[in-house]
């Protein structure tokens, strides 16, 4: 079990993370512990999760977690302005998403039984026009849809699956990660 004693333990285990050659090969400037979440996931059981703040040599920021499983972190200009709790839900939902591809229980590549139509007009009963599917994913007999649509006048991303959805305006922050993270993040947690 990965039990971090101190907080200079979790800013450690993320700068050597960052600094492995597939990540960004190099130190951080800086590694600041912000807090840990204690939960229970789907998968995993009962898990701490620490929140960090980074940022690199280039001036690349970021926020991640370490939790001893699946340490991860979120870039980008608009990182800083998604709430904690919603990143954490979407790197809860990664954290399921991204290990099942890797041992193939998520297909992408799939002929949907349920026909893309009908989540497209399952999509449209809830007020929104040109839908459009992006990525797809099979989970033992789940089919969960991103898609983009408009609604009057606005673009939106989002997730669906059958009768649950989410989605967000497209100059949410959180429409620059994947809508994915989000939907299956909120099924983790227990």
């Amino acid at each position: 079990m990965f039990w971090f004693k101190t907080k200079k333990d979790i800013e450690n285990e993320m700068s050597k993370w960052l600094s492995h050659p597939y990540e960004f090969g190099e130190e951080p400037k800086r590694v600041k512990f912000k807090q840990t979440y204690k939960l229970n996931l789907i998968s995993y059981g009962k898990v701490k999760i620490h929140l960090v703040e980074y940022e690199m040599p280039n001036g690349i920021k970021g926020r991640g977690f370490v939790n001893g499983h699946l340490t991860w972190s979120f870039t980008g200009d608009n990182i800083y302005k998604i709430r904690d709790e919603d990143l954490l839900t979407a790197y809860c939902g990664w954290a399921w998403l991204f290990p099942n591809m890797q041992i193939g229980n998520v297909q992408t590549d799939f002929k949907s039984y349920i026909q893309e139509s009908k989540i497209i007009s399952q999509i449209e009963e809830r007020g929104f026009s040109n839908v459009t599917i992006g990525d797809k994913y099979k989970i033992g007999t789940s089919e969960l849809f991103e898609f983009t649509a408009h609604k009057e006048g606005i673009v939106y991303v989002g997730a669906t699956e059958h009768d649950h959805a989410i989605s967000f305006r497209k100059d949410n922050p959180k429409s620059n990660l994947p809508s994915i993270y989000f939907i299956l993040g909120e099924k983790v947690i227990q």
